[in-house]
């Protein structure tokens, strides 16, 4: 499987060119493919984000692999189970191997854009709050992206394997040679993106098969764990951080309901005297 390795200059290339288009299709009256194109636009804007701040974190791999040797450790104190011992069980299997390098691959953008679609044709009056939590989760992780983070993977030292490399199925590439944001391990937007769209379906959906939703998240998590990808403290930080976004928007809902200025009702009219 080729990685795809698009720069972040032309990342933010597209994403000004879409800008552009999309208002051209709202001047033109198509208001409906205008504004699916402004969605992809933001898209494009994160990807532009998450690639440039790739880009500054790629020279810092002593301080990335350091890091990643604090979090092993830590996880070793708090006798979290071993993503090595779960690798090294999965490896006796190729085709599970196999499964767990595409559930990483495809079970990433594909199903957050299904969920997006779904909200916007289904449960048109959430989007907005599902996409502006989408927006301040994505957000919030590239803030802490600024301190690398080697995944696993990159850990040889340690025993993990690249198994998405050997059996060529990686998006990403060597490191060296491939796409910059491989030390952006913590926090994990696979297993966040994955908590954020059961709490959107459980939460809006009416049918019972919605609780089907949370075993995306935990299926997530396994995988990028097995997979050597994500420690576990990778995406226990990004359901942190979606916790606090939920609160944020709450928080900021209420106080811009509360500013809205109350309508001043009109006068009653006196009767006329007959």
């Amino acid at each position: 499987m080729p990685h795809i390795n698009p720069t972040w200059q032309l990342a933010a290339e597209t994403a000004a060119a879409l800008l552009v288009l999309s208002t051209v299709l709202g001047l033109l009256g198509y208001r409906r493919w205008a504004a699916a194109t402004r969605e992809v636009t933001v898209v494009a804007t994160l990807y532009t984000a998450w690639q440039l701040i790739g880009s500054i974190t790629h020279r810092n791999v002593d301080g990335a692999m350091s890091n990643a040797t604090a979090v092993w450790n830590a996880q070793q104190a708090l006798h979290l189970p071993s993503e090595l011992a779960m690798q090294q069980a999965m490896m006796e299997h190729p085709w599970l191997v196999q499964l767990a390098n595409g559930y990483y691959v495809y079970g990433h953008f594909n199903p957050v854009i299904l969920m997006l679609g779904w909200v916007f044709l289904r449960h048109r009056a959430a989007y907005p709050r599902v996409r502006l939590l989408l927006c301040l989760l994505t957000a919030a992780a590239f803030v802490v992206h600024f301190i690398p983070v080697a995944p696993p993977r990159l850990m040889p030292q340690l025993g993990f394997r690249d198994v998405a490399l050997e059996y060529g199925q990686s998006v990403y590439g060597s490191f060296g040679a491939g796409i910059p944001g491989q030390l952006l391990a913590m926090p994990s937007l696979h297993v966040g993106w994955a908590i954020l769209l059961a709490y959107v379906v459980v939460t809006l959906a009416h049918s019972p098969w919605r609780w089907l939703a949370v075993l995306h998240p935990v299926l997530m998590s396994v995988d990028v764990a097995v997979t050597a990808n994500h420690w576990w403290a990778d995406g226990i930080v990004c359901g942190v951080l979606l916790v606090a976004c939920i609160a944020a928007e709450r928080v900021g809902s209420r106080l811009v309901g509360s500013v809205r200025v109350a309508p001043v009702p009109e006068p009653a009219l006196e009767p006329l005297a007959a």
